[in-house]
């Protein structure tokens, strides 16, 4: 299994990293997973440990990985982690699209759940339940610094949506509502995750 590195957040480096991502946000309406997201963050590996504070746990987050491989089977699109506490946050991205996260169907008046992200939700659910398969194995512990690591999964998905009032609600109360063996998952679109990255790095760095 690919091991997580070690890194630290340089503050300019990622304030610098996150202006990238801003441009890249006004750049383009949609932005594809495979073409636009996934090698964006793969090269900047600061602003993608500043993720890890959707998991309030990670106090200093200090080990990452990309495409991290789940024994095998699953691929995570990003890992983030605080060796020191042993929690961890996996990240699934998606596309980055109006209708990512609920799609008009027909006639009907309700919005149905958008295929990618039933998708990145059922992702999530396989990765948690490898990684709690596995968790009594050597490997595990090596590579999580203790059998009961903790973690928490995150979807980005979405760009623009304007969802309404109804949908904001759908999605706040399924996610606040339904967890994985115990494991928050939440999600966010790319606008706020440009928003919440940008207050991070002035709030906890001053940059």
């Amino acid at each position: 299994m690919k091991n997580l590195q070690k890194h630290v957040i340089d503050p300019q480096k990622c304030r610098t990293e996150w202006d990238d991502f801003s441009n890249l946000l006004t750049s383009k309406p949609i932005l594809s997973e495979q073409k636009d997201v996934l090698p964006f963050f793969k090269q900047r590996q600061n602003l993608s440990l500043l993720i890890c504070n959707y998991f309030p746990k990670i106090k200093v987050p200090d080990q990452y990985a990309h495409e991290y491989e789940i024994y095998g089977d699953f691929i995570a699109d990003l890992v983030i982690g605080d060796s020191s506490v042993h929690h961890y946050l996996l990240v699934e991205f998606e596309n980055g699209a109006a209708d990512s996260v609920f799609r008009q169907k027909g006639k009907k008046a309700t919005p149905d759940w958008a295929p990618r992200f039933e998708g990145a939700y059922s992702q999530l659910v396989d990765w948690l339940w490898k990684l709690e398969d596995m968790r009594s194995t050597q490997d595990f512990l090596n590579t999580f610094g203790s059998r009961r690591a903790t973690f928490q999964g995150l979807i980005v998905i979405g760009k623009d949506m304007n969802l309404a009032v109804q949908e904001q609600d759908r999605l706040k109360w399924r996610l606040d509502k339904t967890m994985i063996d115990s494991n928050a998952i939440s999600s966010v679109s790319f606008n706020q995750l440009s928003n919440d990255l940008n207050h991070w790095l002035k709030f906890y760095y001053g940059v």
